[in-house]
């Protein structure tokens, strides 16, 4: 089958098989990786005659991983590539894989769950030298305008060691102008996902460690604001009034919970502040080899309630309202600031706010079953945390 020259801005850096095929995002990453591994001084940088060579790819719509890796070794950050549930390997599918030859030098590229056709991201990783290390990239939204990864690597990078997570140290950062992305290198842990018979016991320690960590930088009080209060009134009101069919099951009360809600939305005792990483679900952590938990995944990080990230945790969590049930008041909640468990549920419900925008498009997904079920345990967490 003759090669055609796969279309990648002009870094002309990936060919793959098939005429007229549309290129996967896999293949599109590769094409990226090889632009930004000539800029990097921390990634493999072929010189000479060797930065012509290419290497064959094996390719899904999602990951592209290099022929010549032995996927079946244990390879530093092996267990990064084993789905956590059934235990097989990510980097092998049934049936035959079309193939790719890129620049890369690269041994598996991942594109994110996340992207859209205007915004590629997706991590490359480097296993096979010794050196392991990964290149995270994020495409702009606009070229003038920093993707958040930029911010999140920064307040990464202060944290190597400091906190009682481990944290994957930054190595480099840059911005690709060609591709309007910007990147990050940074080194890969040999760790593997959380195994879902762990999840439950694993998000109650996450949440622990959390209060560890907010307690050892120090936190300070603020009050919400109009704007954030006005929005998530609004937004309740409306699920309230005017819900998607099954949201409100039938043991909940949704006249005593919308009137909970008002009371505490309305409540102007401040809220605990601090460093928070934005998103420290259960899909954002690694069990590393020795038994520590890793935070990776920083592009979120920022000043605000640290509440933000207990919700985030609770709700990766096969039963977040039996957590929420069991949730304990942190030593870091200062005097006169609102109650911890309330703290709690204004950050869920401040995320909330979107809830209308996040159900639609999973009515566009056509997942409208997971996205009722995901905004009726929200609201069972909410009862469940304003429980007297």
């Amino acid at each position: 089958m003759p090669l055609a020259a796969a279309s990648a801005g002009s870094s002309g850096a990936v060919r793959s098989v098939g005429v007229g095929a549309p290129m996967s995002d896999a293949v599109r990453s590769l094409a990226w990786t090889t632009l930004i591994e000539r800029a990097s001084d921390a990634l493999p940088r072929p010189r000479g005659v060797a930065r012509y060579r290419r290497r064959d790819f094996l390719h899904d719509n999602r990951v592209a991983v290099a022929a010549s890796l032995d996927v079946n070794a244990a390879f530093p950050g092996s267990g990064l590539f084993v789905d956590p549930v059934t235990g097989a390997s990510l980097l092998v599918t049934a049936g035959v894989r079309p193939q790719a030859r890129s620049g890369a030098a690269a041994d598996v590229v991942v594109a994110g769950a996340m992207r859209t056709v205007e915004q590629l991201r997706f991590r490359s990783f480097y296993l096979a030298d010794g050196r392991s290390r990964s290149l995270v990239v994020h495409q702009r939204s606009a070229p003038a305008v920093a993707t958040p990864l930029v911010a999140g690597a920064r307040l990464q990078s202060t944290l190597f060691d400091t906190t009682p997570f481990v944290v994957p140290r930054v190595l480099e950062t840059g911005y690709a102008d060609r591709v309007s992305a910007d990147w990050v290198v940074e080194e890969t842990l040999d760790g593997a996902p959380v195994a879902a018979a762990d999840a439950e016991a694993t998000v109650g320690a996450m949440i622990g460690l959390l209060a560890q960590w907010w307690e050892s930088l120090g936190t300070e009080q603020a009050p919400l604001g109009a704007a954030q209060r006005t929005r998530a009134l609004t937004a309740f009101a409306d699920l309230t009034d005017d819900p998607p069919d099954g949201v409100w099951a039938a043991d909940l009360d949704r006249e005593l919970t919308s009137r909970r809600v008002r009371e505490l939305l309305t409540d102007e005792r401040p809220l605990t502040i601090g460093l928070s990483h934005g998103d420290p679900g259960i899909g954002n952590v690694l069990r590393l080899r020795d038994g520590r938990l890793a935070l990776v995944d920083w592009e979120d990080a920022g000043h605000r309630p640290v509440a933000h990230d207990v919700v985030k945790a609770l709700m990766s969590a096969p039963d977040p309202v039996a957590l929420a049930a069991a949730l304990e008041e942190p030593a870091l909640v200062a005097g006169g600031a609102m109650p911890w468990r309330s703290q709690v549920a204004v950050a869920l419900l401040l995320f909330m706010s979107g809830w209308r925008n996040r159900y639609f498009r999973a009515v566009k997904r056509k997942s409208i079953v997971a996205g009722t079920r995901r905004l009726r345990t929200q609201l069972h967490v909410v009862a469940t945390l304003l429980d007297p």
